[in-house]
């Protein structure tokens, strides 16, 4: 959509506009009004509730009605299916001299391998090895892994897993059933064919013939859940996992359902959206000849696309409670329907998971922003990380405009591939090092006050100052059910005695939250710690951290209270108390 920046809604059809109006029915469910106290009043407040319904109703079409014949300021954008009023984003860049980025496992670049080289563990060995990379990021295709039904060869994946290991890094995972590996028929098994699923063929671009599973058959989707089930038994509780795709119904790894890889090009997405509704064919693209294939011959509707984008994206967390899972927001079809898929179907995970789903924006050629990918990324960062996947062809004289739209978009982790990692070009140097010095959070201790001296028993004040040079707060995962929800990590305090030992432990939560941290503004509060009445008198050493207390994860940050440039730190030195009577 060239014009969809400006949000000009006065172009959407009827159809979308009695979509939205239906939208407002289900939101009823989440505000319920306490029992009345007798039938009476409960009848009375029952009637009272419809009539202000009925008028509430009438009013919010009527709204809605003139608000969609108007365009919307830029700078808003509504999504009435979660009642989100989305603000466009603004980051604010800060240096702090000396400062480095922080490598915590769920940041940073990550180097794509290649699928010829993922069992090639020299090459593997060599980008992990790299201070600048965090992780490594692989696609497998499913055929290479289960030949035979229920027989798995996780061989490659374990390789990765073990180069990630040695270097104390982690592997972002995808298990892709089209379009990866061009040497085969399918990225699917053969047996998964001889079952009965359906399939469309299609060309990759030397024109040779390959097939892809239609994802809504039903033989096929327990083909695939009963594989995800046994990729989740392996690596569920693999610390060495960043995160696992969502997979099993597009290209490449991806969201779209349609294998054409003209839609990967620099070629117009209405143009092919347009050839995609009227089943023509191009020249240079077989987008609208595989669309109609898909609608005539196997049924494909957006909905039908909506609904088992849903049923997929709930196979992967039962088989996945503890890693986190990632999915790709580029729409499953091109053009509005598509985009409109796509606002349902990340809408329904994210409210759902919450910060167990990772968005990522994958198939990244160039620093031209997305809009639509721009728009889910600005709605769902406050509850879970966002990323991206550069193209092996990303325009590197593009790098120094990705810098500004990393930093918008608030991304946490940047997969690379090699061919730009390993570039001497020092434009793209520096913009891949701005890049990784802004990814997620990146917190500095600025200043700890606490006294020379205390007695025992008695409030010990202590003030604290914290920078985030950072493009999104630290966001710690608390769960609810099967929801990850962000939460505060908190704040420690340690004083142990000569010999190292703890004696006391405080810890507490900042008077800002850590996922509220922002970039532009130090973050400053006092605390009033009381020590503990037996504590004997004596002279202790004090330590900062910030961790998950459940847990004990400590997360890394830089320790700027010292002299010198800051250093990362899990716990950091804030010097000596002496403790009196």
């Amino acid at each position: 959509m060239k014009n969809a920046k400006h949000l000009n809604f006065s172009l959407l059809t009827t159809s979308l506009l009695l979509a939205t109006f239906s939208l407002s029915v289900p939101l009823s469910v989440f505000a319920q009004d306490a029992p009345a106290k007798d039938e009476v009043q409960a009848k009375d407040a029952a009637q009272a509730k419809d009539v202000a319904k009925d008028e509430g109703l009438k009013k919010s079409k009527t709204k809605e009605f003139f608000k969609y014949l108007n365009p919307i300021p830029e700078k808003n954008y509504t999504n009435e299916s979660q009642d989100r009023v989305i603000k466009k984003r603004k980051f604010k860049p800060i240096a702090f001299p000396g400062a480095k980025p922080i490598l915590n496992p769920e940041l940073g670049l990550f180097a794509i391998i290649p699928t010829e080289k993922t069992s090639d563990i020299a090459f593997m060995d060599e980008l992990a090895a790299r201070p600048d990379v965090n992780g490594l990021s692989i696609m497998v295709p499913w055929q290479s892994i289960e030949k035979t039904e229920g027989e798995c060869d996780f061989s490659a994946i374990d390789q990765a897993l073990e180069v990630v290991k040695k270097h104390n890094k982690t592997l972002i995972l995808r298990v892709t059933t089209c379009g990866l590996n061009d040497g085969v028929k399918s990225d699917t098994p053969d047996w998964v064919f001889q079952a009965g699923v359906k399939t469309l063929t299609y060309k990759d671009s030397e024109g040779k013939e390959h097939q892809a599973p239609i994802f809504w058959d039903g033989t096929y989707m327990a083909k695939w859940s009963n594989f995800i089930s046994s990729l989740g038994e392996k690596y569920d509780n693999n610390k060495y996992i960043h995160s696992v795709g969502i997979t099993g119904g597009g290209v490449l790894g991806s969201t779209l359902v349609v294998p054409d890889f003209a839609v990967f090009e620099d070629q117009d997405s209405e143009t092919l959206a347009q050839e995609g509704a009227a089943g023509a064919t191009s020249s240079k693209s077989a987008y609208g000849e595989l669309c109609s294939i898909l609608r005539k011959e196997h049924k494909m509707s957006e909905r039908q696309l909506v609904e088992h984008w849903k049923y997929v994206g709930d196979i992967f967390p039962k088989a996945f409670k503890n890693v986190p899972l990632n999915f790709d927001i580029n729409p499953p079809l091109l053009g509005r329907k598509g985009q409109d898929a796509l606002d349902e179907i990340s809408d329904y995970l994210v409210y759902r998971y919450g910060q167990r789903v990772y968005l990522t924006r994958q198939n990244i050629k160039n620093a031209k922003h997305g809009f639509d990918q721009y728009r889910v990324f600005l709605k769902f960062h406050p509850d879970t990380l966002t990323g991206y996947r550069l193209r092996p062809d990303f325009d590197l004289t593009e790098a120094p405009k990705l810098v500004h739209m990393a930093g918008e978009d608030g991304i946490s982790f940047c997969e690379v591939p090699p061919e730009v990692l390993k570039s001497e070009d020092a434009a793209v140097k520096a913009a891949l090092s701005d890049i990784q010095s802004h990814l997620g959070y990146q917190i500095i201790s600025k200043e700890v006050k606490i006294p020379n001296n205390a007695k025992v028993g008695e409030p010990l004040s202590a003030s604290f100052t914290f920078l985030n040079l950072g493009a999104t707060g630290a966001m710690m995962p608390s769960r609810h059910n099967d929801k990850d929800v962000p939460s505060s990590y908190k704040i420690q305090l340690e004083l142990r005695n000569e010999s190292g030992k703890v004696v006391f432990r405080s810890h507490h939560t900042p008077v800002i939250p850590t996922y509220d941290w922002v970039s532009d503004k130090p973050i400053t509060w006092e605390k009033q710690l009381r020590m503990p009445e037996q504590m004997k008198p004596g002279k202790y050493s004090v330590f900062l951290s910030l961790l998950e207390p459940d847990s004990k994860k400590h997360i890394r940050f830089l320790n700027a209270i010292a002299q010198g440039d800051p250093k990362t730190e899990l716990e950091a030195p804030l010097g000596s108390i002496e403790i009196t009577n």
